[in-house]
């Protein structure tokens, strides 16, 4: 039997097993469930004295590594296969508050604010050579590196102007992301940004980010929502759970043609478990966030893309990230990562399977073409001057105006088939 312990900055709050089998199991500590600031690590693995089984323990804890070729890298540079031993080695700055360490002591020193810093150089040096900049952050300072997904990216402190990589169980409060070189996917960085600011226009809540266009390549740089600083300036951990992990369900399964979770699913997770005086809100966040990503045609809007935050004992949504328009890539996934009725394709989405969704999810007739034609309206209000800003602000950020473009035949489509 293999033993990790999980902590919430110094206090111990359970332990993570692996028996010969290869079976996972979890079992929160005692102390952890008499303490005053408890909570649980996912609603699949609420509060109780038991030993959580396989799934219920790989769904939180698997959802917190990296996925496919990043990983493939990771592991094989450093000599680690699943999640036990790659949590064992990068596990100490996870996505939301926890940390992960062997040591019978949490890594994690109050007041700490030493950290190292990162040498520029050898991220460019890996963007050009087509290497992964996460494994070579591994290498730099082993231990800091556990960023859920599939995209090559890298957590840091921020701090004029240079990136540092904290130590002694210490926060990263940025994460950063460099270009994607595949699948014929160009210019992701201002992709991205574009998208995330265009969201911001609409009226969404969405963290701060910059793209850093001095050095050799393009880095979109994003402030870490599941963190704080206190008055004294010192960086807490916020806790998250994305809507994989808050339902049970592993990284593979993530879109609901691989058997995740679908719009009902989510919606039924919003109105279960956030608390009721947000409840009305955060359904219509959901929805616009819906809409939102049908217009801009990001098809890889998947349930880890979307997650809770957990503030005063409270579950809230987190703020939206990952936002970018995939539909201008030929060589990615084409459809929509959710049915609306009984479609995923965007141009066979009209009138009636969004009166189907409404009758899926129990609303009155009309109400998701209401929030479409809502969000809509301010996306067409605030596409094309902020696609002209960004534009003047870096003359490489070309693809803002082509994403602006997509946006309007997108918004054809869906006069064409009445739903707006």
């Amino acid at each position: 039997m293999k033993k990790l312990n999980v902590y919430f900055e110094a206090i111990k709050v359970g332990e993570l097993k692996r028996d010969d089998e290869l079976v996972y199991s979890f079992a929160y500590a005692e102390s952890w469930l008499a303490h005053a600031d408890r909570f649980s690590l996912s609603l699949a693995m609420p509060l109780e004295g038991k030993e959580f089984g396989n799934k219920a323990t790989l769904s939180f804890f698997e959802n917190l590594m990296p996925e496919g070729e990043v990983r493939e890298v990771i592991g094989k540079g450093h000599d680690v296969e699943g999640a036990y031993e790659f949590l064992r080695e990068f596990g100490k700055d996870c996505a939301g508050a926890v940390i992960i360490s062997e040591a019978n002591v949490s890594p994690f020193k109050a007041g700490n604010d030493k950290k190292n810093p990162i040498d520029i150089k050898k991220i460019y040096r890996a963007i050009d050579q087509h290497h992964s900049v996460a494994n070579i952050i591994a290498k730099m300072d082993p231990g800091y590196l556990s960023l859920a997904g599939a995209q090559d990216k890298f957590a840091a402190i921020y701090e004029g102007g240079k990136f540092y990589l904290p130590l002694d169980g210490g926060a990263t409060t940025h994460i950063v992301k460099v270009p994607i070189h595949r699948q014929g996917v160009k210019d992701s960085v201002f992709n991205e940004y574009y998208c995330m600011e265009l969201a911001r226009a609409v009226g969404f809540d969405i963290p701060g980010c910059q793209v850093l266009g001095e050095g050799t390549h393009p880095l979109f740089v994003v402030e870490r929502y599941d963190r704080f600083k206190d008055g004294k300036g010192r960086v807490h951990r916020l806790h998250q759970q994305d809507f994989c992990q808050a339902q049970g369900i592993t990284s593979e399964q993530k879109y609901e043609t691989k058997g995740g979770p679908g719009i009902k699913a989510n919606y039924d997770l919003i109105t279960g478990h956030v608390h009721f005086k947000k409840r009305v809100e955060s359904v219509h966040r959901f929805f616009d966030w819906i809409c939102f990503n049908l217009l801009i045609g990001n098809n890889d809007c998947h349930s880890k893309n979307i997650s809770f935050l957990l503030k005063e004992g409270k579950i809230e949504l987190a703020p939206f990230y990952d936002l970018l328009s995939t539909a201008l890539y030929t060589g990615l996934k084409g459809n929509f990562c959710f049915k609306i009725g009984d479609r995923d394709e965007f141009s066979r989405i009209g009138k009636n399977q969004f009166t189907a969704l409404d009758r899926e999810l129990g609303l009155k007739p009309g109400t998701m073409a209401e929030r479409m034609l809502m969000v809509h309206e301010r996306v067409m209000g605030n596409k094309d001057a902020l696609a002209k800003r960004l534009g003047e602000e870096n003359k490489e950020n070309i693809i803002a105006k082509r994403i602006a473009a997509l946006i309007s035949d997108r918004s054809k489509s869906l006069r064409v088939q009445k739903v707006i």
